[in-house]
């Protein structure tokens, strides 16, 4: 039973010697010439072994190739993708959703027990619609659904371009919950239900702070910007109240449950996410107006400050862990790596200008710049120790490929230059 051996082969010895090759190792030729013992271990009668060379090789009788394989190009499933977002970054939230949400209810886990749910026919969706329409959701609060809706809230790279959708979901959700608490119950029951709302808001509105302060304000207090955490966390939960606060007068002013007319569909008005999505919608048409109604408290940053902030660190952290920068190619000097750098930072230092933020996230963005040049290249110095690894394990590449690290001062005389001319 063969299944391959331990040793070098005189075919390798053979290769050693070949000029094409370019091995000048005298110490792996000399062990080459030694002989070395070649061990043998067999297992199954399906192999065939090559005495000559030495290695393992397959039965051909054992591998076979497929005759034709065609592909066919399918469209990917917007229903699958939507279910892998968290109800916050979901784009949408339609009575068909609503439908099956309130569906997969019934197999919910409760303290521990539950059954799961299957694929559901377009049979039984209409028929649970039908038991909705007759018997509605109920006049109680499902807070196991709100607790569950906001689960994932919180904020950091990977999710940080739907920032502002985010803030919108948790404040419209937390302005239709405190509008049908404050319509539906009066007395201690309205006390009790208000209660709980606060509790699940606060909770869900600081996970958002401090995931969005921990990931990007901690970004940039690694540039070297004190006090970004603290600053951007207290930022994201104005940012938060404020469009809660934007949402609750618009619902003071505004019926959108009077939209929801057909007799079938009233049951929809129980549903605080649909209801929520409603609300959002109805607000984006005046969205501007209210904007300016309400943005009389001022903060650090603005929400429009905190989305560009997050996406700009999220396009440096990518760039610090995959730096695109040739370290393979011996060079005299990196001039040339100033000059992209003072290119990249008059690109940077123009779209800032055309972004509408504030000069306070100006200021420090542009402060950030050149302690991230420094941290890009430490990450180039990492790929140079790569180099240097490889040379040591194969002297003979020595010269042929960079092992000196980058030469900062080139770099920043580059682009200080660069930087005066553009």
């Amino acid at each position: 039973m063969f299944i391959g051996q331990v040793g070098l082969s005189r075919v390798a010895y053979s290769m050693s010697n070949r000029g094409d090759l370019g091995i000048k190792s005298n110490a792996l030729v000399s062990i080459l010439k030694k002989g070395v013992q070649q061990d043998r271990v067999e297992i199954g009668k399906y192999t065939e072994q090559s005495n000559e060379i030495g290695i393992y090789q397959p039965n051909r009788n054992q591998m076979r190739t497929f005759a034709s394989i065609s592909y066919t190009k399918v469209a990917p499933d917007e229903s699958l993708q939507k279910e892998l977002l968290p109800p916050s970054e979901q784009s949408s939230y339609t009575e068909q959703d609503a439908l099956i949400n309130q569906y997969s209810k019934q197999y919910r886990i409760e303290n521990g027990s539950g059954k799961l749910m299957g694929n559901v026919s377009d049979e039984q969706l209409e028929q649970f619609r039908k038991e909705l329409v007759a018997n509605g959701l109920g006049d109680d609060i499902d807070w196991k659904g709100v607790e569950g809706d906001f689960i994932q809230i919180g904020v950091n790279f990977d999710n940080v371009q739907r920032f502002e959708q985010k803030v919108d979901y948790l404040s419209s959700r937390y302005a239709i919950l405190k509008d049908r608490i404050q319509t539906q119950y009066t007395g201690d029951k309205q006390d009790s239900e208000m209660q709980k709302l606060e509790q699940i808001y606060s909770r869900a509105k600081e996970e958002m702070a401090n995931s969005f302060a921990e990931s990007i304000g901690g970004f940039y207090e690694g540039l070297g910007q004190t006090g970004a955490i603290s600053d951007m966390r207290d930022s994201v939960l104005s940012a938060i109240d404020r469009k809660a606060d934007m949402y609750t007068e618009y619902l003071s002013k505004n019926d959108i449950y009077a939209k929801i007319t057909d007799s079938d569909k009233q049951w929809l008005k129980q549903d605080d996410g649909y209801m929520a999505a409603q609300l959002r919608e109805s607000v984006s048409d005046v969205q501007g107006k209210i904007k300016a109604e309400t943005s009389s408290t001022q903060v650090l940053y603005s929400e429009k400050d905190l989305a560009y902030a997050g996406i700009y660190a999220k396009e440096l952290s990518q760039q610090l862990k995959e730096p695109k920068w040739d370290t393979f190619t011996v060079k005299e000097n990196d001039s040339d790596l100033g000059k992209y750098l003072a290119k990249q930072y008059k690109t940077v230092s123009d779209k800032i200008k055309n972004a509408g933020i504030s000069d306070q996230l100006s200021d420090m963005l542009k402060n950030s710049f050149e302690p991230f040049i420094e941290k890009f290249m430490d990450a180039l110095d990492e790929k140079i120790d790569q180099n240097r690894e490889r040379v040591a394990m194969y002297p003979w590449q020595s010269g042929l490929i960079r092992t000196n690290y980058i030469d900062r001062n080139s770099v920043y005389d580059a682009f200080q230059n660069a930087i005066v001319d553009m």
